[in-house]
């Protein structure tokens, strides 16, 4: 009988041995899936695993649809009950985030505004399927999914499964001060949180993606730490104008800011030196992606001033002029001013002390093939130039999972030294 039947798990973990990959079987009921999201003709449902499936091989993606066993089963969430099936390869010690996204029947590859447009529509099942669900960098649900033998998370792991973690209870605390600064080229929201514990002495942290880390509970996190930086200052990268926050222009903005922009770089140093004005030990930037890649250009440009906790840098990426990362370090006379009126604040300030050696820590994904490869190639010409770094990689792909995990443990490591 129907009340019987076993409900099969949204996701099962095959062991194939002790140095194979896991088989993942996901087995999704149509009757989890939101009314808002179920396929129309013409569509089928895509399992979007970060790093294991992705929109360059969509069939690789392609969930099989089992109907249910008996009439009317579409409306049982037991064995019986139309759903939706897929078995991948995992590599062991995964981490990340799982989403379903309808797509068009026969989709081989998908360009970038097709996939913008599929990833809109994306949704997590309804019910209790006992994973965690998080809010993304884009906003976005999405399900933490980890093989059993994932490295724990210390930091960001605490909620139970199921449980969601919109970092909501970071909004409205009334120890950050948010404001609006001009940086770069636009003026924008900047939250700024100083820990009671945090010695007055102890380094400030700068943070890209402000917004995005502080809703993962990055405040939280920090409040832990045995001792905390003196200060931290977020930034976000929308633009707020006349008529408020300019959401459409925040990704143009972010890219702006974030590959290696000198100009953004000094008004940030200025910020710092005006926030917290008898620090005397080098500020701590971390970011991820462009994020990442900016970390390590404010360690090169202000060695003395900056050092980089650097999660996925898009190392792959040329500043306006062609250049590559490695090719901006502290050895290279590079102009200070962009040429126009209006130069920041710190194009003012006390010269430059002694070029001190540029210091960044830098994790990527193993999944992440072109930041991967990007790292590795900047680890070479950065040790050509005399300077050392030492990847660390994490079992994952491009991941806000891992990110604001990594962003704490690797800010405990600098604050220890």
């Amino acid at each position: 009988m129907s009340e019987n039947r076993q409900v099969p798990a949204l996701c099962t973990w095959i062991e194939n041995g002790p140095d194979e990959s896991w088989t993942l079987q996901v087995d999704l009921p149509a009757s989890s899936i939101p009314a808002e999201a179920a396929p129309e003709d013409g569509q089928e449902i895509f399992v979007d695993l970060n790093g294991v499936t992705n929109r360059r091989n969509v069939p690789g993606g392609i969930m099989v649809r089992r109907p249910a066993g008996d009439e009317g089963g579409d409306s049982v969430d037991g064995a019986g009950a139309t759903r939706y099936s897929i078995e991948l390869a995992v590599p062991r010690g995964y981490r990340g985030a799982l989403r379903f996204l309808p797509v068009p029947r026969g989709l081989q590859v998908a360009d970038r505004p097709t996939w913008l447009d599929v990833l809109a529509k994306g949704f997590v099942p309804t019910g209790d399927h006992g994973l965690r669900t998080v809010t993304d960098m884009r906003r976005k649900q999405v399900l933490e999914l980890a093989a059993p033998d994932a490295r724990p998370l210390n930091w960001t792991g605490g909620a139970r499964a199921g449980a969601g973690t919109s970092g909501r209870e970071e909004e409205g605390r009334s120890d950050v001060d948010e404001q609006v600064i001009t940086l770069g080229s636009s003026p924008r929201r900047t939250w700024i949180h100083r820990p009671q514990r945090g010695p007055a002495s102890a380094p400030v942290l700068i943070v890209f993606d402000g917004e995005r880390f502080i809703r993962g509970g990055l405040l939280t996190g920090i409040d832990e730490l045995v001792s905390p930086p003196s200060a931290v200052i977020a930034i976000d990268h929308a633009p707020v104008g006349e008529g408020g926050l300019d959401e459409d222009a925040a990704v143009g903005q972010r890219a702006d800011d974030l590959v290696m922009n000198p100009r953004f770089c000094d008004d940030v140093l200025a910020l710092v030196r005006r926030t917290a004005p008898d620090v005397k030990a080098r500020t701590i930037v971390a970011g991820a992606s462009y994020g990442g890649l900016a970390a390590a250009f404010f360690s090169l440009r202000h060695p003395e001033a900056f050092r980089g906790i650097c999660l996925s840098p898009s190392f792959w990426e040329s500043d306006d002029q062609g250049r590559r990362i490695w090719d901006l370090g502290p050895s290279r006379s590079d102009d200070r001013s962009d040429g126009t009126d209006g130069e920041s604040e710190s194009h003012e300030s006390e010269p430059l002390e002694a070029v001190a050696h540029p210091t960044f820590r830098v994790d990527h994904g193993t999944l992440e093939t072109v930041i991967a490869d990007s790292v590795a190639e900047a680890t070479e010409e950065f040790a050509a130039r005399g300077i050392d770094i030492v990847s660390r990689p994490f079992v994952g792909g491009h991941e806000y999972l891992w990110w604001r995990e990594l962003m704490l443990v690797r800010l405990a490591e600098v604050l220890a030294e």
